[in-house]
């Protein structure tokens, strides 16, 4: 059995343009719809389209790029020889906003679904199920409806129709509540001020993401802060890892240099641009290159702070080696900041109080003015027993049962 999607990309806004390729975020409708497809199993995205023009072929180019196969049709016809027998074809409406939850609800195994909704001011701009109920976006089908509907007289809007058939053919009904819609989790993007202000909303709910006190309480407040500006350009989420990587080279050149505080200065600013790296992909398809890139680049930086004190001696004038209390506890910090992160994967999905834990932002924050200041080998003795304190203090709290 595959799984293949039928997306809707044929209604206009007011302005003449095609909704589907409305941008959020600085991405399109269509395009985070076939990340949400890809993330389920599709493999195989049918574009249902009245006319194909040129923005929408970039955009299809844009989505076979990351591995999806994309065909435009149609009619019912054209789905006809896409699909075979035990497929299961997964319906998207036309300017569908939704999470990857309701995606793998509809492409879950079994006979076919609908997602429906209630029947609100808020949901207007789906179709209706029956009296009470609204479509809520997404629908899941078999070959045979396709067949069907293929050998039908006449012309059909082949989205609308195909769901009409399922709710005749008695498919399951998924509910998600109407408070969905509200919250801007799911929705249909009408026009261009309904997508600004989605994007508002997405921008306030995304998760810090990650743990670790420097990322949680300096690093990611501050991409927020400029969140707007970062997802709006493709272009920024191109070059980013690129400037994020030739930063955290920089910053071992100029420790080899014998420019500490320098590569600390810089070390921050590259903690900084990882922290963006990582909002970002909150809101852009990520391929799995880029999501190994930037655990590379993470571990790079990693690997840096437990051997800066090297780089600094060996690459002096003298090329000496650094001394004992530098050398020994640089590893050490680097050993601590591990054992938070591995604590922190393996504790499951109860992770609280994530944000108290130690990480290299925080250690590189703390570095920087002791470089500059000349007390460096005092933090490097200080900064392995915080880590230590906070991650103690974490296990503690994390057991601690939630109040009910």
């Amino acid at each position: 059995m595959t799984l293949i999607a039928l997306v809707g990309a044929s209604e206009t806004l007011p302005d003449g343009s095609l909704r589907a390729l409305v941008t959020v975020a600085g991405e399109t409708l269509i395009e985070r719809q076939a990340a949400r497809l890809a993330d389920v199993g599709v493999t195989h995205v049918a574009v249902a389209v009245a006319a194909v023009p040129a923005d929408l072929l970039a955009t299809c180019d844009r989505i076979r790029r990351r591995g999806l196969k994309v065909t435009p049709v149609r009619t019912a016809a054209d789905l006809v020889p896409l699909v075979e027998g035990d497929d299961r074809i997964i319906l998207v409406a036309d300017g569908l906003r939704a999470g990857g939850t309701h995606y793998a609800a509809i492409a879950k195994p079994g006979s076919p679904a609908i997602l429906v909704t209630g029947d609100t001011m808020l949901t207007q701009g789906f179709e209706r199920i029956d009296a009470t109920r609204r479509w809520g976006g997404l629908a899941s089908i078999s070959e045979p409806m396709v067949t069907e509907l293929a050998a039908m007289p006449g012309e059909w809007d082949m989205m609308l129709t195909l769901l009409r058939l399922a709710v005749q053919a008695g498919s399951r009904r998924l509910y998600c509540e109407p408070a969905l819609f509200e919250q801007g989790e799911i929705a249909i993007v009408t026009d261009r001020p309904t997508a600004a202000l989605i994007e508002q909303s997405s921008l306030q709910q995304v998760e810090y993401g990650g743990m670790g006190l420097g990322r949680s309480a300096v690093m990611m407040p501050l991409v927020r802060l400029a969140g707007p500006l970062l997802v709006r350009s493709p272009k920024t989420a191109r070059y980013l890892p690129y400037i994020t990587a030739l930063l955290w080279i920089s910053v071992a050149l100029l420790a080899a240099s014998g420019l500490a505080a320098a590569g600390a200065l810089v070390a921050v600013l590259g903690g900084l641009c990882l922290a963006a790296m990582r909002f970002l992909s909150a809101f852009r398809a990520e391929s799995a290159v880029q999501d190994r890139g930037r655990d590379v680049i993470r571990i790079f930086g990693w690997i840096l702070l437990g051997l800066y004190p090297w780089l600094l001696s060996l690459g002096g004038p003298d090329h000496l080696m650094p001394r004992f209390s530098e050398a020994a506890l640089a590893p050490c910090l680097a050993a601590a900041i591990l054992l938070a992160r591995s604590l922190y994967e393996d504790s499951g999905e109860r992770r609280r109080f994530h944000w108290l834990l130690p990480d290299a932002d925080q250690a590189w924050m703390m570095l920087a003015p002791a470089l500059i200041f000349g007390f460096a080998t005092l933090m490097f003795a200080i900064l392995p027993l915080l880590a230590l304190l906070q991650i103690l203090l974490w296990l503690r709290l994390a057991r601690r049962p939630e109040p009910r």
